[in-house]
């Protein structure tokens, strides 16, 4: 099974034009999914147009971009510290990450990380 974030990779390739032409059915609910594990208030479908629906599949890559850079940075620098056995300063990372993060996909694979420091 193929996961939204790569469909919306594969999207994020193409030109405007080429983004209004896919503009459809498929296309849309990926958007969709995607703004759902990316954004506090997603987008919804019926407001899309083809003319928004390329602005937005570059916006919402740009979000998961940026969101896979902070929470890859978290995560390592969470792992040094754990690698260290410093589990105050692994957690410390992961909180500060969850107090700067909005996007509901990444919160939680950084909550489930912390979960499972809390039981070490």
């Amino acid at each position: 099974m193929t996961h939204a974030f790569e469909h919306l990779s594969e999207l994020a390739l193409l030109s405007d034009t080429e983004l209004r032409q896919r503009f459809g059915p498929h296309a849309i609910g990926v958007l969709v999914v995607c703004s759902r594990l990316l954004r506090i208030q997603p987008i919804t479908g019926d407001v899309l147009t083809p003319e928004s629906f390329a602005v937005e599949v570059k916006q919402l890559y740009a979000e998961y971009l940026a969101g896979s850079r902070a929470l890859n940075e978290a995560m390592s620098r969470c792992a040094d510290a754990a690698n260290r056995r410093d589990l105050v300063a692994a957690r410390s990372v992961l909180h500060d990450f969850l107090a700067s993060c909005i996007a509901p996909f990444f919160r939680g694979v950084a909550t489930a990380r912390l979960e499972s420091l809390a039981s070490k």
